[in-house]
């Protein structure tokens, strides 16, 4: 790929990719506003990543320059400037920015806050200019995954931080809990369906239930930077202080219950203690990792 003048082809498919997750933003937006204190009501943040998200709000201080790549309808960022950040979100989706800046207009954050379309594929970035870069959910989209944080780090102050949350692959026992869990417990696909499915399927069944949980073909660039090993890019050009898997079944079976987001918070909660414990013992793989880098 030609990092200064992306061809044709690959125009139309940033093109795709900013209409998927401007729906995607737009859809979110019409039950809950671009802000911490409805995001972190939401199912996945209740259960899930909170505390990562809580976790990652505590290193922020005050007139400290940071970067968010893909800020989505800019929440996160939002949040950040709150703290008293100098924040700036960065999307590919258009109308997910519209959102993002709309709102902060009329909730503006103690510090600053700046968003803007751009391709962190293409994106300059400022020498030596940023205390944190954050990347949750963005690492497994990118086009050229080396490319992109190699120049995060240099645009890194020296001993600034690197967060990201990220997937990891889905291994075969994985798939089998979450396919199980999904089959037993109400979603929006009926039972007798479900059971036609599965007799359908049979041995494609797990691959097909990997297929859905790594969410493939949901976006034209999904998973597209998943096997270029970002984690392993990452131990290449970063000194990781804190590296956390977790999340084994749990996300992606709330994700797909059929029912009020009080029950699904619910029953996440009570899966939860379990999807830890089968992590921690090594029974599951985390199927998501989180962690802190400095640069070196």
């Amino acid at each position: 790929m030609n990092a200064q003048q992306p061809d044709q082809d690959y125009q139309a498919l940033i093109a795709a990719e900013s209409a998927v997750w401007s729906a995607a933003a737009c859809a979110l937006a019409a039950k809950w506003r671009p802000d911490w204190t409805d995001m972190q009501r939401t199912r996945h943040y209740a259960v899930v990543d909170g505390r990562h998200i809580r976790q990652l709000l505590a290193l922020v201080q005050p007139e400290q320059r940071v970067l968010e790549i893909g800020c989505a309808s800019g929440w996160l960022s939002l949040e950040i400037a709150r703290r008293g950040a100098h924040v700036e979100g960065i999307d590919v989706a258009a109308e997910a920015i519209r959102l993002a800046q709309t709102y902060a207009e009329s909730h503006p954050p103690r510090g600053s806050i700046r968003y803007r379309v751009a391709d962190i594929n293409y994106e300059p970035l400022p020498s030596a200019h940023y205390d944190l870069v954050v990347a949750i959910g963005v690492l497994h989209h990118l086009a050229e995954v080396r490319a992109v944080l190699e120049r995060v780090q240099a645009a890194l102050k020296p001993r600034g931080l690197l967060f990201v949350i990220d997937p990891l692959d889905t291994p075969t026992a994985n798939a089998l809990i979450a396919g199980a869990l999904t089959f037993l417990l109400p979603t929006q696909v009926r039972y007798r369906d479900k059971v036609r499915h599965l007799l359908r399927l049979r041995t494609q069944a797990v691959e097909r239930m990997k297929a859905s949980i790594e969410a493939r073909g949901l976006s034209p660039f999904e998973g597209y930077g998943r096997h270029q090993a970002p984690l392993e890019v990452i131990r290449a050009l970063f000194q990781i202080e804190q590296l956390h898997t977790h999340n084994a079944f749990t996300g992606y079976v709330i994700a797909n219950l059929s029912m009020p987001e009080w029950l699904a918070t619910l029953i996440g909660r009570l899966l939860l203690p379990f999807d830890q414990l089968a992590v921690r013992t090594r029974l599951l793989q985390g199927l998501s990792y989180r962690l802190i880098a400095r640069r070196a």
